[in-house]
């Protein structure tokens, strides 16, 4: 009997041994997949923030140029805006010095008497400041017009026709006319043959 139990107690061993065995060699499978699958998810989320980390700098960078053209672009504006602010300026320093502005008022009144083509003058209206310029300027243009003041004219004349038509040559006038068509220069004139 203690053969027997000697026996019994060999298989056991050996079976607990393979049983361990069984076990740990489970349990390294168990371990070597957990870490592959560690390693799979550590490689997917680093792969998912380095995309949404140069995301992100796409999206600064865009932000940032918008706002830089954006910035370029009113500097732009604004610097356009102030040479035609000093146009206008400057236009008013030429209507307040009487001398000078004389004979440009009568340019301006030849000019818009001309563009009526014939149509007999009725009325000439100008700024209150210019009746007395303008009552000159109609003798000697031989007009027999008269002559009222208008807070709507300003740096020039707006002549009136008996058929209710108008024309009107202003300094003002002209500089709004060409404020489109002279913006590009002027910004170009500023910044260079790339300003938008």
């Amino acid at each position: 009997m203690a053969e027997l139990s000697t026996l019994l107690e060999k298989e056991a061993s050996t079976e607990i041994e393979a049983i361990v065995a069984e076990g740990k060699k489970r349990a390294e499978e168990i371990l070597s997949t957990a870490r592959s699958e560690a390693e799979g998810v550590i490689a997917a989320r680093t792969r998912a923030v380095k995309a949404q980390r140069e995301a992100a700098l796409v999206r600064a960078r865009s932000a940032a140029q918008l706002e830089a053209s954006s910035l370029k672009l009113r500097s732009q504006h604004e610097g356009v805006q102030s040479v035609f602010a000093q146009a206008r300026e400057r236009i008013a320093a030429l209507v307040a010095d009487r001398s000078a502005y004389e004979g440009v008022f009568g340019k301006l009144l030849d000019e818009a008497v001309a563009g009526l083509a014939g149509t007999a003058v009725e009325a000439v209206e100008v700024a209150p400041d210019d009746v007395e310029l303008a009552k000159r300027a109609v003798s000697k243009a031989g007009l027999s017009a008269s002559v009222t003041a208008n807070d709507t004219v300003q740096g020039g004349v707006r002549l009136r026709t008996a058929n209710r038509s108008a024309v009107e040559n202003t300094l003002y006038g002209r500089l709004a006319a060409l404020e489109g068509e002279l913006a590009a220069e002027v910004s170009k004139a500023l910044f260079g043959a790339k300003a938008d």
